[in-house]
């Protein structure tokens, strides 16, 4: 077995318990997410675990840095296009939506909030989130510079107002029995707002 092979099953394991933590966390809750329950689930042992990552919520800061991670490749791939603000909006809205209107993003939320928290996590979770928002602040701008050119001061409230609207519909749909599943209907209305907002300047 050749080095590389090796580097890669370590990569294919390391993955494969960061998908285990997530998926524990959505079905079972934070508390409940166990090292022993992430283990079992990823089919490995929690020695295994601590051999990549030392303890439990060192595991999870790596599922929080995993999202921030996912987050930036979406913002630097993002492509915002279209004829009219309105399109262009509308395309800036998807990136948002794929990202924070997933499951996971709630997991990685549980996460965050409960390390931010802990003594043991709490300097070093700061610090991943400052960095985070320092690199998807001028990936932002950059973005809403191609929705609406000369927009700087709008362009943090049309962000914060997707974000909030993203984030409502993934709880919506996570809550049991919400009532309610989540529709376009929301992002399409909040998009053509903003659209008359940004035109009327």
């Amino acid at each position: 077995m050749t080095a590389a092979t090796v580097r890669a099953g370590d990569e294919s394991t390391r993955a494969r318990m960061l998908s285990a933590a997530v998926e524990c966390i959505l079905e079972e809750g934070y508390y409940r997410a166990s090292s022993n329950r992430i283990a079992q689930r990823a089919g490995v042992t929690w020695g295994v675990i601590q051999y990549h990552f030392g303890t439990r919520e060192q595991l999870l800061l790596a599922v929080v840095r995993g999202g921030a991670e996912d987050l930036l490749r979406r913002l630097q791939d993002a492509r915002v296009v279209g004829a009219t603000v309105e399109a262009r909006l509308d395309s800036l809205a998807e990136v948002i939506w794929d990202h924070y209107g997933r499951p996971e993003f709630l997991a990685h939320m549980q996460v965050l909030l409960n390390l931010s928290k802990d003594p043991r996590t709490s300097e070093d979770t700061v610090a991943a989130l400052a960095e985070t928002e320092r690199q998807v602040g001028s990936l932002l701008q950059s973005l809403v510079a191609q929705v609406a050119p000369g927009s700087d001061g709008l362009g943090i409230v049309m962000f914060e107002l997707m974000r909030g609207a993203a984030i409502g519909e993934g709880l919506r749909e996570a809550l049991p029995r919400s009532g309610r599943k989540p529709t376009r209907d929301t992002r399409e209305s909040l998009v053509r707002a903003l659209a008359l907002l940004v035109e009327r300047g």
